[in-house]
């Protein structure tokens, strides 16, 4: 955990100054040293598949200033607990997930790991490697809306469910999750 206070108080500083730039070229630059922080916390911690696809994910929400807080499955269901501060990261939540983008990033992030053999031998079974996966991730309207009221009239922060629907086996989707929860882990307050 000390380490993944040390790439928060890293990337927290690039994070505000990427949100005040309005110069693109300054923000891809401060956008890849963030990049680059969270690939240095999960290199040697992530399978290598898993990687990019992972360093993209805390990237964005970094940037989004959406906070993953935890994790939990239930048969062929991952709900993810975000940590919402600010109306403007509650926009760009439901903007990610309506254009298809977090649906997009999970579903890479679950392919890599299914094609990293590590299923195979932590549940016995056998998979064809470059088995692809369609994720869903959904945000009720109703999630949407509480959360909504409750920063703009009460300005209080908001814990928003997000499920992430995963059509796969109990125990690759069990596996699965303990390693999404130890990515995520990394990157929680």
């Amino acid at each position: 955990m000390t380490a993944a206070k040390s790439c928060k108080s890293t990337v927290s500083p690039l994070v505000h100054q990427y949100n005040k730039s309005s110069v693109q070229h300054q923000r891809s630059q401060l956008k890849r040293l963030i990049r680059n922080e969270h690939h240095r916390e999960l290199r040697g911690f992530c399978p290598t598949r898993m990687l990019s696809h992972c360093v993209k994910l805390v990237t964005d929400c970094s940037l989004s200033d959406i906070t993953p807080n935890h994790a939990v499955a239930a048969r062929h269901i991952i709900i993810v607990y975000w940590l919402i501060m600010t109306v403007d990261a509650l926009l760009e939540l439901q903007r990610m997930i309506y254009s298809g983008h977090l649906s997009r990033l999970f579903s890479d992030i679950y392919t890599a790991f299914v094609n990293t053999g590590l299923i195979s031998i932590l549940t016995g079974g056998i998979f064809s490697p470059f088995t692809s996966t369609t994720v869903s991730v959904i945000l009720s309207t109703e999630e949407y809306q509480i959360a909504y009221s409750l920063l703009t009239f009460t300005g209080k922060l908001s814990l928003i469910i997000v499920c992430c629907e995963v059509t796969v086996t109990e125990k690759s989707g069990a596996t699965f999750l303990k390693v999404l929860r130890k990515v995520l882990g990394r990157f929680l307050s």
